[in-house]
């Protein structure tokens, strides 16, 4: 990110962090703290003290429990020494660890968490200046050179391949690791499928799949038809003869190829992952959980050759924050006051999905995760006053944090979140009906970068039927698809198998309400009661390099929400690949969002700034640098009407291939009507082509027919200094007669420490 080392800035840290100490107060000195020690090489017969420590978390968490049974109700710290500490499996927090409940009810504020006095009550950190790890990777040891190649390892692999046992107690895992991170699974070369199939038929091209010993173990990774998602199917089936495979689980869509439309990197679409012939270069790796024999190419080995410190998932999921869940019922009840500081979280694996059971309905929007599940290295699932600051996600196969269900008041600041197989936040609340319960949490001066490197369509921040939450000076880059979701885009008529179709609560929504689920604005008006991710800021946010892997994403997607979703002041800049739509998208059913002093610059698209499907305010927005001349236009309106959708005091400069500044993209199954740009609530507007000052007379000619764009103006914006990052305006712009406010990129993106 660029240097930022403006005084206001600084200030505006100051600011922040005093606010993160007051309310977050994870280490409180406070008279009478009771301080626990855990260290490597510490003894869990000893005390808990600094000189007599436990040896693991376990221990120190029940020695927490025994003082809060012997009535100790002062805040408890418990301190990690250096080193990684190893989980088996979920270590999981409960309602006693937390604060006793207050029935003190204090109101919320607009948005955010808002301000505590309370100190967290159980807090876990890393001692000072020590570099405490929570891992839930096992060693894998026993390492021993192949003398004799199993069949089907290709011949280069031979002399560099070890093998090793599963540890006993260990079964089934998808990613692996070593002191530099995540290796790669063995990945066969890619192939486009023959035909169209089923969503459990796979129709293969010659010599791609064969019927292996172990099958079970064996995936297919497939882009299934559709431009946004990415499935990894375990096979059930392979018929090499008539070229047929069935997969072991459901895929989003029906396996054929894609679109032509739609972007690839080398032209495939599927491969297929953990087979002994696709072992061919150093750090991948392959299991057979039949033989419980494990195989690695090191590409880190030690000086005799052999893998050292490999590493291996024993669960998806290491801490789960959990209070009393009452789904079906109205009132959950929520663990208090639970907090982590300094602590790295790593070596978890992806949750794989093993039967349709489990997955089909429970997918949110196009199965970019699943609904309540232990996908997240630490998941909040019905918690309130829980912080997590200063942490690190590093090197893990599935998300970082899940706020799932109930979550409200909980802070998530100035963590790093890399190289992650999913999402680096989830802020997932029950599906659509009335309870309304996943709100007001703070998502503050985050580092969220590489991640949805196993699942491509993972973004960086998701809130998911969540609402008034406040996402701010995060800086999220290098995404496989979109970086930031709001959405929800379950209809209450879903049937059950569907896309969410499980996660609805049916008995909470009318019989009416479900025979209204037509994409216009009025039907809409009608459902956004159940559509929890509402009134949502995000704001002082940067994001670059994103859809990097699949297509047809943004910077930000806003789907199917509800009311009041409020984006202004981002930076979206050097969004460079050809499969970038749009830096910000109102997609599909989506009305009343304000977008509002964003800076889109210097990035690739359709529509190089803003797309909007819906009745929404898009003001003081900066579109600049484009690095294409859209197809659909630098605001492109599409699909429905957008009758009265509010377009003020924006400043759009041509690339110099000119190009539409607004579009009109109609679809035949449009149910309310075409977007036509004379219904829009269109003025003072600043547009510039920097060599064709007739560029907007088309526009201005049909639109001041119609009594708009009566003082927008065709200018140069003046900008200082645009190459440099400085968008402020000379004293002699026009877009300050025009009324449009200056915007300030040094403001935006994370807070300098």
């Amino acid at each position: 990110m660029k240097s930022k080392p403006k005084q206001m800035k600084q200030f505006l840290w100051i600011l922040t962090l005093g606010f993160l100490l007051t309310s977050c107060s994870t280490l409180s000195k406070d008279k009478g703290t009771k301080e626990i020690y855990v260290s490597i090489k510490g003894d869990n017969a000893g005390d808990g003290s600094i000189s007599k420590p436990y040896a693991t978390i376990q221990r120190a968490v029940q020695a927490s429990r025994d003082f809060r049974k012997n009535g100790v109700v002062q805040p408890i710290v418990i301190y990690l020494r250096e080193g990684r500490h190893q989980l088996n499996e979920t270590l999981v927090l409960g309602i006693e660890d937390g604060r006793p409940q207050n029935s003190d009810v204090v109101p919320f504020d607009g948005y955010g968490a808002g301000e505590t006095k309370l100190s967290a009550y159980l807090t876990i950190s890393a001692y000072s200046e020590e570099n405490a790890i929570i891992s839930g990777g096992v060693p894998i040891t026993g390492w021993k050179l192949l003398k004799k190649a199993p069949s089907g390892l290709p011949s280069n692999a031979l002399g560099n391949v070890w093998e090793a046992d599963v540890p006993e107690g260990l079964e089934k895992f998808y990613t692996l690791y070593d002191a530099k991170g995540r290796l790669k699974r063995a990945r066969s070369k890619g192939f486009v499928p023959a035909k169209l199939g089923d969503k459990r038929t796979l129709y293969f091209p010659d010599e791609t799949l064969k019927n292996w010993d172990n099958l079970e173990d064996v995936e297919v990774n497939i882009r299934p038809n559709r431009a946004w998602v990415i499935n990894m199917l375990p096979l059930e089936s392979v018929d090499e003869e008539n070229g047929i495979a069935k997969t072991g689980v459901s895929a989003t869509y029906d396996l054929g190829e894609l679109p032509k439309w739609v972007h690839t990197k080398d032209g495939t679409s599927a491969w297929v992952e953990n087979t002994i012939e696709a072992l061919d270069e150093p750090g991948e790796w392959v299991v057979n959980t039949k033989t419980r024999k494990m195989y690695l190419w090191p590409a880190n080995p030690a000086q005799d050759g052999k893998p050292q410190g490999i590493l291996a998932p024993s669960t998806s999921e290491l801490i789960r924050v959990e209070g009393h869940i009452d789904y079906n019922g109205p009132t959950d009840i929520p663990v208090n006051g639970i907090a982590f500081k300094g602590i790295t979280f790593t070596h978890a694996d992806r949750l794989a999905w093993t039967n349709d059971e489990n997955r089909l309905g429970w997918g949110m929007q196009h199965d970019w995760d699943m609904f309540d599940k232990p996908s997240a290295m630490i998941r909040f699932r019905g918690a309130e006053n829980c912080v997590v600051t200063d942490c690190n996600f590093l090197n893990s196969g599935g998300s970082g944090i899940r706020l799932d269900l109930y979550a409200q008041r909980n802070r998530i600041a100035n963590c790093e979140f890399a190289h992650l197989g999913e999402a680096g936040i989830l802020l997932a609340g029950y599906g659509p009906g009335i309870k309304d319960v996943n709100h007001h949490n703070d998502i503050i001066n985050n580092h969220i970068h590489h991640f949805s490197e196993i699942t491509w369509h993972s973004p960086g921040i998701w809130a998911w039927q969540s609402g008034s939450n406040h996402i701010n000076h995060n800086y999220v880059h290098h995404s496989g698809y979109s970086a930031v979701l709001i959405t929800n885009r379950v209809e209450p008529d879903r049937r059950l198998d569907g896309e969410g179709g499980r996660t609805i609560r049916q008995k909470e929504i009318p019989e009416d309400v479900k025979a209204s689920t037509k994409e216009t604005y009025e039907s809409w008006k009608v459902r956004k009661k159940y559509n929890h991710s509402r009134h949502n800021v995000f704001e002082y946010n940067e994001i670059t390099h994103a859809v990097q892997l699949l297509s047809d994403g943004n910077a930000i997607y806003v789907s199917g929400a509800g009311t009041g979703n409020i984006l202004r002041y981002n930076y979206i800049h050097d969004n460079l690949e050809h499969s970038f739509p749009a830096a910000i998208r109102c997609d599909d059913d989506q009305h009343e969002t304000l977008i509002f002093g964003n800076i889109l610059y210097n990035n690739y698209g359709f529509s190089a700034g803003i797309a909007s499907k819906g009745v929404n305010d898009i003001s003081n927005n900066f579109i600049v640098g484009s690095l294409v001349s859209p197809k659909w236009g630098y605001i492109s309106f599409e699909w429905v009407s957008v009758k009265d959708s509010k377009v003020h005091h924006n400043i759009i400069v041509s690339h110099p291939d000119g190009g539409n500044a607004h579009g009109e993209r109609p679809i035949g199954r449009s149910e309310d009507g075409d977007p036509l740009l004379v219904e829009t609530d269109m003025e003072y507007n600043l547009y510039y082509h920097p060599a064709n000052s007739n560029w907007m007379d088309e526009h201005f000619a049909k639109m001041r027919a119609v009594g708009k764009e009566q003082y927008s103006l065709f200018a140069d914006p003046l900008f200082i200094d645009i190459e440099h990052g400085n968008f402020g305006f000379q004293f002699n712009s026009p877009a300050l007669e025009l009324g449009i406010e200056p915007l300030d990129v040094t403001q935006m993106g994370r807070l300098d420490k």
